[in-house]
Formats: structure tokens, sequence, C-alpha cells
């Protein structure tokens, strides 16, 4: 097997880990059976890794007083998104563009992180005006391996 067969199985296991602990957990049954793993820390983990990062953006950023030489929209997007999928909120369009600080900048990196794959963006189920932004699975769980990484 070819190691990135390797890699693609084991990013699609984790993702289904990640989905079955959602499922145990959002059903009650979460208690059933013993878990060969910790999701609830790898989540800890990552999400204070991503406010962390995320927050040393915004620093060097306000420190060198330029959103521009120091811009990475699809990275802020990324963590500002998992960092409220970890917490389970809900993003809409306009809170992702107004938060990023470049509206017509972020519009652009949303479309682009849509056709990767890596956010989905929908109507938001009880105000159809509204749009709703979230990480695919996908996103959400390269985004939590890569910050587990850098947290260790």
């Amino acid at each position: 097997m070819k190691k990135a067969d390797v890699k693609s199985l084991a990013e699609k296991f984790d993702t289904a880990l990640t989905i079955l602990d959602e499922i145990r957990a959002s059903s009650g049954f979460d208690v059933l059976g013993e878990k060969r793993f910790q999701p609830q820390l790898r989540r800890e983990t990552a999400l204070e890794a991503a406010e962390r990062a995320y927050e040393d953006r915004r620093t060097r950023s306000e420190q060198f007083n330029d959103e521009q030489i120091f811009g990475e929209p699809a990275w802020d997007i990324l963590l500002d998104l998992f960092i409220h999928h970890t917490r389970h909120e809900e993003v809409a369009i306009r809170s992702a563009c107004v938060d990023s600080r470049a509206p017509e900048i972020t519009m652009r990196w949303l479309r682009a992180l849509d056709s990767e794959g890596l956010i989905q963006i929908n109507p938001d189920p009880d105000d159809k005006a509204k749009k709703l932004v979230t990480l695919t699975p996908s996103g959400y769980e390269s985004m939590l391996r890569y910050l587990q990484k850098i947290a260790l």
C-alpha cells in the first residue's frame, strides 16, 4: 500500500472516529464501552493551540500595525472556524467577514476554501436569508491533527 493511500485511509478513519464520538456524546450513549483514545482531551489540546495561534496572529499584526503584510486570510478563517466548531458555535458568513477585518478578501477565501472541501457554506435552517460557514469533517480533522501536533 502506498504512503498516500495509508495517509488517506488514516484521515478517513480519524474523521469517522470523531463523528462517532460526537454521535455517542449527543445520543447519551457516550458511556458504552471503553475508548482507546481520549477525543475530549484531543479537542481541548487542539483548541488551546488554535486559540494561541489565532491570538499570536492578531498580536503580530497589531504590533507591526499592518494587517496586509502579515495577513493570512485563509489560515485566520480556518483557525476561527475551528475554534467556533469545537465550542459548538455557529458562524454566519457576515460574522466571518467582519471578524477577519477584510470582508471583500474574506469572501474570496471562503469560496476558495469551499472549493477545496475544507469548509461548507449552507443556508441557516432557522433563517433562510442567513448563510452559515462550517468546517467539513475532513477540514476539521485536518485542523485537529495539525493543531495537536504543534501543541506537543
